[in-house]
């Protein structure tokens, strides 16, 4: 897998600490000035009682204070480590009963309070909260359809949650036993966050969202000003009640982005036109820089900081654990060309990678289906760019971050117009080359395998990791929360089978065998079932066998993984190398 990769970063609430972890099981723990720059560092992995083999879940409970819950063979632990004096010891450790995710820590009254939430088989999710000293939890939620957790304040004893587009902020008491009763508000839009009296709110307007703010009890909401642009998806807001500020964190177009404004509506300040992208930053202590996490197409996540006041957008890498390591490729970015396509009456965006590679282009489709491709780290990306390949990063119809018409256009329809527009950019986009391949993850893998399929013919080669290939056993086979969001998604096309034969891969197995094709999926992928992928690859077989072979046909399943963020990298070598093995120079 190469160098370590950043998995997670958490700044403690006063924003003098950091914690990065790597997925080598390394966490430092980091000292920052007001700036937000490094002053010293502790490698905190070095202080586990023991060797272990997973950290689930890692935070700040304090100033000075990080907790850790860590599994060890059947057994979960919870410790609480503390800083003094520029050493680490351990505060608290006690074994974990919990036999559920936790969310979030704090301590409360005490004792260390666990937020936790639990998906009933009904397929509603209920959240709790876990008393590791007592042993003993409450529910502080009923059950709810689809929740989005948005933010625990553990002082006023509150949580934030969104139901189908609308906010509720629960309030639980001192005293447990509230569970089905507990009070709560309910707000018009979703909520965002909330510091004392203020709340945040996402505000869903034509063509996009807005950022909203308002006293908890009052009831009318400020906007932000009328002629600032709308984002396409807001991510997050987070209110600053001593200067009166919200930083509002986003996409625009296909770009992230983010922007400050007063109380009043006052725009003080843009970050959006830079290479790469940073994401989960807060502010510095003295409020005058952004901390988060920073990575582009060619540069694996690392710390980062950016100066407010620099109105060249320049992201400068945090010397923290093995930050040097990436930070070398901070100025080597490949060209990038943000590009539309008419199709219809509607605009196909697409990023142009590398538009001077010659003899052989890749069209990329991300996962999701309403996942957004934007300029942050794919190994494959970059892989292909080494190797002088154009690629075509598509942001097919119901990608997010170009507005919530584009986003749903897919609904009842995967398979349709997203599939179709595929070919369009083969015909159209890249019609002078001879060689044009695919590569797709997820649901963009389906889509790879659909476009392969139907078309064989206009495809040399396709690589497809961790599909679906039978919408219909998808649905079948699926437990409740994907059972729930398939109906939400395509709960007409389930209705008919002829038309979920028409959009499954494993229909064209006939056609597939005439493209060179790699599978690849994980094993414990408890998302796309790695078994839908085994059947399509012995279909193919089937059809080779009685036949010459005509396309090259590799399966490679990847024991202990799951379907998880930045998987790809994991791939990433087989899957360039097959993209890249027969290539031809293009004609002059």
């Amino acid at each position: 897998m190469g160098n370590p990769f950043l998995n997670r970063m958490r700044v403690n609430r006063e924003h003098t600490s950091i914690i990065v972890s790597y997925d080598d099981q390394t966490f430092h723990w980091c000292e920052l000035d007001d700036s937000g720059h490094v002053q010293d560092a502790l490698r905190l992995s070095d202080h586990w009682l023991r060797r272990i083999q997973n950290v689930q879940h890692i935070q700040f409970v304090g100033t000075d204070q990080v907790v850790a819950i860590i599994q060890e063979k059947t057994e979960r632990s919870i410790h609480v480590y503390k800083k003094e004096q520029g050493r680490i010891k351990l505060l608290y450790t006690k074994s974990l009963k919990l036999p559920f995710p936790v969310m979030q820590v704090a301590w409360q009254d005490e004792h260390l309070q666990l937020l936790f939430a639990v998906r009933h088989r009904s397929g509603t999710v209920q959240i709790g909260l876990y008393d590791s000293e007592q042993e003993q939890a409450e529910w502080v939620t009923p059950k709810l359809v689809n929740p989005q957790f948005v933010f625990w304040s553990k002082i006023a004893r509150e949580i934030g949650v969104n139901i189908g587009g609308l906010g509720r902020v629960y309030v639980y008491g001192e005293e447990s036993g509230l569970s089905q009763e507990t009070l709560y508000r309910e707000y018009a839009y979703p909520v965002m966050d909330k510091q004392g009296e203020m709340i945040a709110l996402s505000i869903p307007v034509e063509g996009g969202f807005q950022p909203g703010w308002s006293k908890a009890q009052d009831e009318a909401i400020h906007r932000r000003l009328e002629h600032s642009e709308l984002f396409s998806e807001l991510i997050r807001m987070q209110l600053d009640i001593d200067r009166q500020l919200v930083l509002c964190e986003g996409i625009l177009r296909g770009k992230w982005m983010y922007v400050q404004y007063t109380f009043e509506g006052e725009k003080t300040f843009e970050l959006h036109d830079y290479p790469g992208t940073l994401t989960q930053a807060v502010y510095s202590r003295d409020k005058q820089s952004l901390i988060g996490k920073f990575e582009s197409l060619v540069t694996a996540p690392i710390p980062a900081r950016y100066e407010i006041s620099d109105s060249c957008g320049k992201i400068t890498p945090l010397d923290v654990g093995y930050a040097n390591v990436f930070a070398s490729g901070l100025g080597q970015q490949p060209e990038i060309q943000y590009k539309q396509l008419f199709h219809g009456d509607e605009l196909i965006p697409y990023m142009d990678i590398d538009p001077e590679g010659e003899g052989h282009a890749v069209i990329y489709l991300h996962g999701g289906p309403h996942n957004c491709l934007i300029d942050s780290y794919s190994p494959v990306i970059r892989g292909l760019c080494e190797s002088g390949v154009r690629v075509i990063g598509l942001n097919y119809p119901g990608s997010s971050g170009f507005g919530p018409e584009y986003k749903h256009r897919i609904h009842d329809d995967w398979g349709g117009v997203d599939a179709g527009v595929i070919r369009i950019i083969r015909e159209q986009v890249l019609s002078s080359y001879i060689e044009v391949s695919l590569y797709g993850v997820s649901y963009g893998a389906y889509l790879a395998l659909l476009a392969a399929g139907r078309n064989p013919e206009l495809w040399s080669s396709a690589v497809a990791c961790a599909p679906f290939t039978d919408l219909s056993e998808l649905y079948a086979g699926g437990g409740a929360k994907l059972r729930s969001f398939l109906q939400m998604e395509i709960g007409g096309l389930l209705q008919d089978e002829s038309a979920l034969r028409d959009r499954s891969p494993l229909t064209y197995a006939s056609a597939l065998r005439m493209v060179n094709l790699q599978l690849i999926h994980g094993r414990n992928d408890q998302l796309c079932p790695v078994e839908q992928t085994e059947h399509l690859y012995e279909e193919i077989l089937k059809w080779k066998q009685p036949v010459r072979a005509v396309g090259e046909l590799e399966l490679h399943i990847i024991d202990d993984l799951q379907h998880e963020v930045y998987a790809e990298r994991i791939w990433a070598t087989k899957a360039v190398q097959f993209l890249t093995r027969n290539r031809v120079t293009q004609p002059e």
